[in-house]
């Protein structure tokens, strides 16, 4: 980060209260982690054998649409037809609540360990939704919490901006060298923004149709707790 800008970086942190405790009942916590529970205690003791494909078969897929709202225009039992449900699973995967085993979809050891426990889930989601392969698209979910965190912009192409100034401040280009676009911006939070879209983070558009960057109250504490360095440690119910 150029000097010039560490002085108002110091200052978004100190808007986004990010050292601040994270006060957040845990009804609401278990209302964020809703889908995720879900899926966990779906796939259970003895897990979910995939099809040839590697999808969820029919059958689980159409529970899911029937037990949850996914927020999705298409009423289909193929897990390639529901985006967001494909898109939780491999994220589960990512953040190591699930794993695949000769076909089968099985809980991890901590999958297992969080299944009834919705706090802990909670916090174990906060501090690897910025989890990715890409260091440019954890570092854009970074930026991306701390502005969720202050609940200071109000439009999403005031957030998409405001990422895309932050990462030309800590060093990212076009690979023509030019600016961050929010265009991209766009592109490197869509995937991570649809989980967060799941667990409550953002607000519905004003149309009804997807969602919007405008933080929820909950949201705003998931993004403080994600940028916290050490999610708090606390005995793990038995499932």
């Amino acid at each position: 980060m150029h000097p010039d800008s560490v002085p108002g970086f110091r200052r978004l942190i100190m808007q986004a209260r990010v050292s601040d405790p994270v006060l957040l009942n845990e009804r609401a916590m278990s209302r964020m982690v809703t889908h995720v529970q879900w899926l966990l205690r779906r796939v259970g003791d003895s897990g979910i054998r995939l099809t040839t494909a590697g999808w969820l078969p029919p059958a689980v897929v159409l529970d899911a649409t029937t037990e949850l709202d996914w927020g999705w225009p298409v009423s289909a039992n193929r897990e390639n037809q529901i985006i967001p449900l494909l898109e939780l699973r491999t994220h589960m995967r990512d953040s190591g609540l699930l794993r695949v085993s000769r076909g089968i979809l099985l809980q991890t050891l901590k999958g297992h360990a969080l299944a009834e426990a919705p706090r802990q889930l909670w916090w174990h989601l906060a501090a690897t939704v910025h989890r990715n392969r890409k260091q440019v698209v954890s570092d854009a979910t970074r930026l991306l919490l701390l502005f969720v965190a202050t609940r200071s912009l109000d439009s999403d192409e005031e957030c998409l901006v405001a990422v895309a100034r932050g990462l030309d401040t800590i060093g990212w280009a076009e690979a023509d060298g030019s600016p961050v676009l929010p265009e991209r911006v766009a592109h490197l939070v869509r995937e991570k923004k649809r989980i967060m879209n799941r667990l409550g983070v953002f607000l519905p558009n004003q149309q009804g149709l997807g969602f919007s960057f405008v933080a929820t109250v909950g949201g705003a504490a998931f993004a403080r707790a994600a940028l916290q360095t050490h999610a708090p440690v606390e005995p793990v119910a038995e499932a």
